[in-house]
């Protein structure tokens, strides 16, 4: 079984700016579930809660933080 280590999820209350240039929204992590390896985030701009991979975040593509 892969484990991740909790350093790779981005810190609950952190706020993110999507890279994606065909939308501008900026994210919030609300909360971590590590034993399904994904983050909830909630976007600012549209008040929508979702669920996103952490490895989108810090990366090329994906998430870079505020």
């Amino acid at each position: 079984m892969l484990t991740t280590p909790e350093k790779q999820y981005p810190p609950v209350g952190s706020k993110w700016k999507d890279v994606d240039r065909r939308v501008k929204r900026t994210v919030q992590v609300v909360r971590l579930d590590t034993g399904k390896r994904r983050v909830r985030i909630h976007c600012i701009e549209t008040d929508v809660l979702s669920w996103a991979k952490p490895e989108r975040f810090g990366k090329s593509g994906g998430y870079t933080p505020l």
